[in-house]
């Protein structure tokens, strides 16, 4: 899960605030425009280019529901932004893809910015998206920064007619499109897990600089994903303490539904975060235990070889009268004594369980 964001937010550095600046990957192409317009009975989708057709289809006695599915054409954002009446500073977050979660009330519309997943080379690996909700009366907009979504399944929904959705309003598909962005969270805790897993296998098993590495890069993850959740776990708690004119009454079970989910996946980001700690701790202390083990046996060493190494200095000394030197059994005496007497220190230190 890597996205870095330090040289795309850096474009913005010295510009005036409402300059609308794409902090994105470059792109070209078209950016393909959605509108799904609904009610009880009839279901509308239309795909275009053109923001004046997609606009001209709105209907006033329907939800509509209006999606972008790239950043890149600033032009068409701007022109998006004066149709629908959007602040330019609220266009300004929308293009700035590295910009923190967060939500707030406007007087004409509800805005909501948050990070969607979605998996790269395989599930294992998690990609951050910026994708943001605008939500007025009757009308939701959604700008993501490449195509791809989860709110497939929410679109098959609207088409057949199942769920309830059709026969609400537009807070409540703000709050299917909302709770299947967090949702995927709970896939990229499920990953942390199993590979926080595997972490904890090798360190058992065959520990080594590479675990270590592992720990620190999970950590990463951990704090990148804990820069996404959090902002928007207090911005929803700040958000549901207030009275919203956008968010009705009935529907407010469902808005805490997904903060419950929210302080859920923030109690896991902690208690993973915990976990390595424990692991990083723990490696700590068994490497410091293979240490002194090593020094403990290198001390006994030199603590049995210390006085051989003395009496050898004694005798290594060049005095011309050492009377013992001239005894025929100088030499194996004085060798079975060192010998006796490094052995008679051994077992003295082992009957200590000094080692």
């Amino acid at each position: 899960m890597k996205k870095n964001n330090h040289k795309r937010t850096s474009k913005k550095i010295g510009l005036p605030p409402g300059t609308l600046i794409y902090t994105g990957a470059p792109k070209e192409g078209d950016t393909e425009i959605t509108l799904i317009t609904y009610n009880e009975e009839t279901f509308k989708k239309i795909i275009s280019t053109d923001l004046n057709e997609i606009v001209s289809h709105v209907a006033k006695d329907a939800v509509n529901w209006i999606n972008f599915d790239s950043l890149h054409n600033i032009k068409l954002i701007e022109e998006a932004g004066k149709m629908l009446n959007i602040h330019h500073l609220l266009l300004e977050d929308i293009l700035d893809v590295g910009h923190q979660p967060k939500i707030e009330e406007y007087d004409d519309y509800l805005f909501l910015t948050l990070k969607t997943l979605k998996p790269v080379n395989g599930e294992n690996d998690l990609h951050f998206e910026q994708i943001s909700l605008v939500l007025g009366t009757n009308l939701l907009m959604t700008f993501q920064e490449h195509k791809g979504d989860p709110f497939e399944p929410i679109r098959e929904r609207l088409e057949a007619g199942k769920g309830k959705a059709r026969g609400r309003t537009a807070d409540y598909l703000f709050i299917l499109l909302t709770d299947a962005i967090v949702d995927q969270y709970f896939f990229a805790e499920e990953i942390l897990d199993k590979q926080i897993a595997e972490i904890e296998i090798e360190l058992f098993e065959k520990p080594g600089e590479a675990t270590v590495n592992r720990i620190i890069m999970q950590k990463k993850e951990l704090n990148r994903i804990k820069k996404e959740v959090y902002p928007i776990a207090e911005g929803f708690k700040l958000f549901l303490s207030a009275d919203s004119e956008f968010i009705r009454n009935e529907f407010l079970n469902y808005f805490n539904d997904i903060n419950d989910h929210l302080k859920q996946i923030v109690d896991s980001i902690n208690s993973q975060r915990e976990s390595l700690t424990s692991m990083m701790e723990f490696y700590m202390i068994r490497i410091s235990n293979q240490m002194n083990q090593v020094m403990k046996t290198l001390t006994v060493i030199a603590t049995i070889f210390i006085p051989l190494t003395f009496i050898v200095g004694v005798y290594g000394m060049n005095f011309r009268y050492m009377p013992e030197l001239d005894w025929k059994w100088s030499y194996p005496v004085l060798m079975l004594f060192m010998l006796a007497g490094g052995i008679v220190m051994y077992l003295f230190m082992r009957k200590r369980k000094w080692f």
